[in-house]
């Protein structure tokens, strides 16, 4: 009965994550991912699953981000990703030069991220890999941290949707082009960047 009523809520277009708060509907044409995560920015979350619900300023007192984690580099208290030589770590002037660029010397391939997202964090391993295989071959690597005070400017200029967004940057032409796939393996990513040098 419970699966029948649940195939019944999924059909009429709504998502869930496991508790009634978490329920919404998915507007047309958007990605049953992005419609999930809608109490993303919110202080406190509705669901256990979430582990969201402790309060800011005591998260302050207790030296941690709030889910018992300490914080690391003072930036809202997490620990940054995708941390190598072969990845460059792009600063807002550099990301805007890089969009204004009409004749680019290299190509680019950039991730938009944010180090607190689940999404971001698990395609880490195959985006270091994969900027690894690319040293040397002409082709860029680098990331820009889109969260926070960015996202607006990640939203407006760089087709950011959700996290992770990876854009490539041709090098001939001023506008990015926008990674289409979930798929995030070394391989997928690699066939992207090379049907588009």
């Amino acid at each position: 009965m419970l699966m029948l009523l649940l195939f019944i809520v999924f059909g009429q277009g709504y998502v869930s994550i496991g508790c009634e708060p978490c329920t919404r509907p998915v507007l047309p044409g958007q990605h049953e991912r992005e419609g999930r995560w809608w109490w993303e920015d919110a202080r406190a979350k509705e669901c256990g699953l979430h582990k969201g619900n402790l309060q800011q300023d005591d998260a302050a007192k207790l030296g941690t981000n709030g889910n018992g984690v300490a914080a690391a580099n003072g930036i809202n208290g997490t620990v940054d990703i995708f941390e190598t030589q072969a990845i460059v770590n792009l600063s807002r002037p550099g990301i805007e030069n890089l969009l204004k660029l009409e004749k680019r010397q290299e190509p680019w391939l950039v991730v938009l991220y944010a180090p607190w997202c689940r999404f971001c964090q698990a395609m880490e391993a195959s985006y270091v890999e994969l900027a690894e295989k690319l040293s040397g071959s002409g082709v860029k690597v680098g990331k820009f941290r889109a969260d926070g005070d960015q996202k607006p400017f990640a939203q407006k200029e760089l087709q950011l949707g959700s996290f992770p967004t990876i854009l490539f940057f041709p090098k001939n032409t001023s506008k990015p082009i926008k990674y289409p796939s979930e798929k995030r393996d070394v391989d997928s990513l690699l066939t992207f960047v090379n049907a588009l040098r």
